[in-house]
């Protein structure tokens, strides 16, 4: 894995892993920027190409073959996870918030043009040096498209969204809503359209003393918690906790998770890290407050 690049308009966080034959084109002798935050991993034959500005937040994973391409501004959230053979096209403006997932094979487009203009085509959508319909996307908190989901140009996608495998997005998906097929429209399971359930703060504790127990079980470390009083999960030598919203956050080298929130104190230590590592994949996912 590479550590650095030699190129003044990438800049890297912590320890992010850039794997081999990755290729960053279009900043070459533009204003292109890329920024990645801390521990972000990128894997073997990805290709960049930007001509303004890629910016992905901390612990985003990338799978190899992926190509980002675009003129425009495409800003990434914290703990993205895009799997392999994935196409990020930002000819126009993309946004896509904190702890998005997409699968194999996936594909978001802000673009529609080939017709020619010339003979009247009306598709016309993202053009960049001609005046046309915008093909913006905006994609909000908690996406998740399970594998070969299309988005198409143009479209909003609201928080909490779950697209279901080989789905076709091509119209706006508000909050909380399950969508499958071609084109993609809202689907029950077990009755109920809405991708999450309401999980109350004991609930929430429940999961995540169970989460910290088995990460300690694996590290060989202490693991101290209590809902009653003090409302907090302590891991290590009190180098994390865990506590749902109530804690004076005095010290300032103890990594606090606020559960309520899903926001931490990034401080950077070895555990910490280890422990976001641990619970990203689909236990629970924290951003820095």
């Amino acid at each position: 894995m590479i550590k650095h690049i030699n190129h003044k308009n990438i800049i890297l966080g912590k320890d992010v892993s850039i794997g081999h034959n990755c290729t960053f084109d279009g900043i070459k002798d533009t204003k292109g920027e890329i920024w990645f935050g801390d521990f972000c991993s990128i894997r073997e034959n990805c290709r960049f190409y930007v001509r303004e500005k890629l910016t992905i937040g901390d612990y985003g994973t990338i799978h190899n073959n992926t190509l980002f391409q675009g003129y425009k501004t495409c800003k990434i959230g914290h703990n993205a996870w895009i799997g392999q053979n994935s196409i990020i096209n930002f000819t126009d403006n993309l946004t896509i918030g904190n702890n998005f997932g997409i699968g194999v094979s996936s594909k978001i487009w802000t673009h529609a043009f080939f017709g020619e203009l010339l003979l009247g085509c009306k598709i016309a959508i993202g053009i960049p040096d001609f005046e046309s319909r915008s093909g913006s996307v905006v994609i909000g908190d908690d996406f998740w498209g399970i594998g070969q989901i299309t988005i198409s140009p143009g479209v909003k996608i609201g928080n909490k969204v779950i697209a279901l495998t080989n789905s076709l997005i091509t119209k706006d998906i508000p909050d909380n809503t399950i969508v499958a097929g071609i084109p993609a429209k809202p689907v029950e399971i077990d009755g109920d359209f809405r991708a999450y359930k309401e999980l109350n703060e004991k609930e929430k504790f429940e999961l995540m003393k169970n989460f910290a127990i088995k990460f300690a079980e694996l590290k060989n470390i202490e693991v101290k918690y209590d809902y009653n009083i003090s409302k907090k999960i302590t891991l290590g030598n009190n180098q994390i906790v865990i506590h749902t919203g109530n804690e004076d956050k005095e010290n300032s080298d103890i990594t606090y998770f606020d559960i309520i929130k899903r926001t931490y104190t990034k401080k950077h230590n070895p555990l910490e890290v280890e422990f976001m590592k641990y619970i990203l994949d689909y236990k629970a996912r924290f951003v820095p407050e």
